[in-house]
């Protein structure tokens, strides 16, 4: 009886656009669905700076979360074409998820966000994340404050509080996901959790160690190209991936900052890259780094193009 029913089962599929300003946790749920860091998270602004599909496995479904750049006040044209990325993925999804950290409050950011998403047709779903770091009297609000926005926010089908971070609640959201997904395809093999570019990880990889280390203006000034990926072997015969990639920066006082004295902050980065490469790789890692200055990157068209913005 149950083949039979496993036969009459219709596979599910399509894709899942994680929709919010910077900093609410997109990045660190998908990372949680997986079970895997696959896309890079930090606390600063427009650490997520491209369009990035991570692929979710169920017996009957595959949900495609489409992680992408928070929403923010462009001030820039690189900020302009990050707000563009996001547009794009809203017009090409089947279920809209929007993020809010909710221990930080719902402000004016979140509001703009929801605007642009209110008369959107796809299925739409409200993430409340951040429970964990609530206080117990915001807790004991929390079912009030939810169902104030579901009066207000009449367009969002489901609002589900989570901690992107602790897990909490993420398998009601996987639920709803996988039930209200579009019969389809299988777009990727099973075995696969992304389809970033190998190129495209190792230069994440290495722009998330230098976010750890820099404050401020720096982390949007700051962009790693791939310049050389050469794969080989080690004298005892074991497999070597040579990288050599370039850091670059709009100013020379930034690029004294990425180096640091006697060199310290770029050994410190190139040392936390290649030990995370040589995991991701499986091989032993050669990295070479390079930081140059190209003035004012963040505003020329060419040079923006050419780092895969456009």
């Amino acid at each position: 009886m149950n083949n039979i029913n496993d036969k009459n089962i219709k596979f599910k599929s399509g894709f899942i656009g994680l929709i919010g300003r910077t900093n609410v946790g997109k990045s660190t749920l998908i990372n949680k669905i997986l079970e895997k860091n696959v896309v890079i998270t930090s606390d600063k602004a427009q650490t997520t700076r491209s369009r990035i599909n991570c692929i979710y496995n169920t017996k009957n479904a595959q949900a495609i979360f489409v992680d992408c750049p928070g929403f923010f006040k462009p001030r820039n044209l690189l900020g302009k074409k990050l707000n563009d990325i996001i547009y794009n993925v809203l017009s090409d999804i089947d279920i809209i998820t929007v993020i809010v950290d909710i221990a930080d409050g719902i402000g004016k950011g979140d509001y703009f966000v929801f605007e642009q998403v209110r008369n959107k047709n796809q299925y739409k779903i409200l993430l409340l994340n951040k429970i964990d770091l609530l206080n117990k009297i915001r807790l004991r609000e929390l079912p009030q404050n939810i169902e104030d926005l579901k009066n207000n926010f009449i367009f969002f089908n489901e609002i589900i509080p989570v901690s992107a971070k602790k897990g909490t609640n993420i398998s009601i959201y996987l639920d709803s996901i996988i039930k209200n997904l579009p019969e389809g395809p299988k777009y990727y093999p099973e075995d696969m959790i992304t389809d970033m570019p190998l190129k495209q990880i190792i230069t994440e990889v290495i722009r998330e160690k230098l976010l750890n280390f820099l404050y401020e203006e720096l982390p949007h000034s700051i962009n790693v190209e791939l310049e050389n990926l050469i794969k080989t072997q080690t004298s005892d015969g074991f497999p070597l991936t040579k990288i050599e990639c370039s850091i670059y920066v709009e100013k020379k006082s930034q690029k004294a900052i990425i180096i640091g004295q006697s060199g310290s902050m770029l050994k410190k980065v190139g040392e936390l890259a290649r030990i995370e490469l040589e995991r991701i790789l499986e091989t032993k890692v050669y990295l070479q780094l390079w930081v140059k200055v190209a003035e004012n990157w963040t505003k020329n068209e060419q040079f923006i193009s050419r780092l895969g913005y456009s």
